[in-house]
């Protein structure tokens, strides 16, 4: 049997600490690594990326992040970025900047004034989690660098005058399906956070699905059911989702073989790996690296 290891966290309500100098929270975080587990919380949520890359898993989308990326959360919506490995081991730093705000933070009616209701749309529309186009990320930055700097009325005018901002972007894109659902408790949150970090450890190694069953305390048939109901997909699309995100990297960021990569990334067969590949990518291994 091969070894893994698993880093188990608990879940995963985050609060968020209440501070003196404003009705909202603005944050930079640099660190070696982002290493929050999945976790939810009442506020509302606006990321930037600065530097990093990874994995940004929101309700059921998957996705890769790096610089630039920026999304707006919804209440309870769970969320989790987590950094690659090999950009880890390469010694570079994970910075990022975060406003919370919980929805009501002005009052309970602030948001149902008419001049606000094209932010409200937008709180709205963060219950499935937003991105934005390129043009909005830049200015978006820019906003939130300046949002560290203020204090006093300045700081919540700018707040207010980012989120309307963000509220005529044309290009806004819905992160979480619409059928996604909110989980039930913690314990509903920690069942996939514990599945998640078991992949993200382990997914050059062969992993088992029994072993995934029993983080989350299922047996085989009712865990099949679960993580395709949470993730809208089945676990092994799941792992060839991360596995293949890995393979990407790999082919952008060095000149090794299609067939070293394969192996690297946790496939076990050739023909396999590009079929795989090419499912997701919609394009062969070769062709995806000649794009870059």
């Amino acid at each position: 049997m091969n070894s893994y290891k698993l880093v188990r966290m608990k879940a995963l309500l985050e609060k968020i600490p209440a501070t003196e100098q404003g009705s909202f929270t603005i944050r930079e975080f640099k660190l070696p690594a982002f290493d929050a587990p999945l976790h939810f919380h009442p506020e509302l949520e606006l990321t930037l990326i600065i530097a990093g890359q990874g994995k940004r898993i929101v309700g059921d989308s998957i996705a890769d992040f790096e610089p630039g990326d920026l999304a707006l959360l919804g209440s309870n919506l769970p969320h989790y970025w987590h950094s690659d490995k090999q950009y880890q081991r390469k010694g570079f730093v994970s910075q990022s900047i975060v406003i919370q705000f919980h929805p009501q933070f002005l009052g309970q009616n602030f948001f149902l004034v008419p001049e606000m209701t094209n932010i409200r749309k937008l709180l709205d529309k963060a219950q499935q989690g937003i991105t934005f186009d390129k043009n909005t990320r830049a200015e978006t930055a820019c906003r939130m660098q300046r949002l560290l700097q203020l204090n006093g009325a300045k700081r919540l005018f700018e707040l207010l005058a980012l989120l309307d901002f963000l509220a005529s972007s044309p290009d806004q894109q819905q992160i979480a399906s619409a059928g996604f659902s909110q989980y039930a408790d913690t314990f509903d949150c920690e069942r996939i956070n514990s599945v998640c970090q078991y992949v993200f450890n382990s997914f050059t190694e062969d992993l088992s699905i029994a072993h995934a069953a029993s983080l989350a305390h299922l047996s085989v048939p009712a865990f099949c059911y679960y993580f395709r109901k949470r993730t809208r997909r089945n676990f092994s699309q799941f792992v060839n989702e991360i596995r293949i995100g890995h393979a990407c990297k790999l082919l952008i960021e060095t000149n090794r073989s299609i067939a070293e990569i394969c192996y690297a990334s946790g496939f076990r067969n050739l023909s396999n790996f590009n079929r795989r590949f090419k499912e997701i990518q919609h394009k062969s291994p070769q062709e995806y690296r000649r794009q870059f």
